[in-house]
């Protein structure tokens, strides 16, 4: 298990440049002649949202992996934060370069926005509230 904890934020990270080089987000206007324009509006949603979750996932698999071989300290919380980030910035810079994406600031702000919520929620469980589900399930996997 510790194995598998260790690698999933790599395989994570190359799941999120493959889906960044292959993704048209305008093939979803392409639908518009299939489903209707509510279910079309709801998938834009989502597609904005993801970037919250995709880099916040990336910043909870980055703390499990660092978990695997040591307590958390706030220095760890800050790299992997960093990690994190820097991670969104190159995939948005990656964008760039891809036919049909582009670089955008406000996607960059929504990846930070999902490291920060994620980092929050396992601070405060992990630090602060000590009979927390989540701070003891993240303190198993160090022991």
């Amino acid at each position: 298990m510790k194995l598998i904890l260790r690698i999933l934020p790599i395989i994570y990270m190359t799941f999120i440049w493959i889906q960044s080089s292959s993704f048209d987000p305008e093939s979803v206007q392409n639908l518009s002649n299939y489903i209707s324009s509510s279910l079309i509006l709801f998938l834009g949603i989502c597609f904005e949202l993801a970037h919250l979750v995709e880099f916040g996932f990336l910043y909870l698999f980055l703390i499990l992996a660092v978990l695997t071989f040591r307590r958390l300290d706030s220095r760890i919380e800050a790299i992997c934060f960093a990690i994190a980030v820097l991670y969104g910035i190159v995939d948005e810079v990656h964008q760039h370069f891809v036919p049909f994406r582009s670089f955008s600031i406000v996607d960059l702000m929504k990846d930070v926005l999902g490291v920060y919520v994620i980092w929050y929620i396992i601070h405060v469980s992990y630090f602060k509230k000590k009979d927390s589900k989540i701070g003891t399930v993240l303190r198993k996997i160090t022991n």
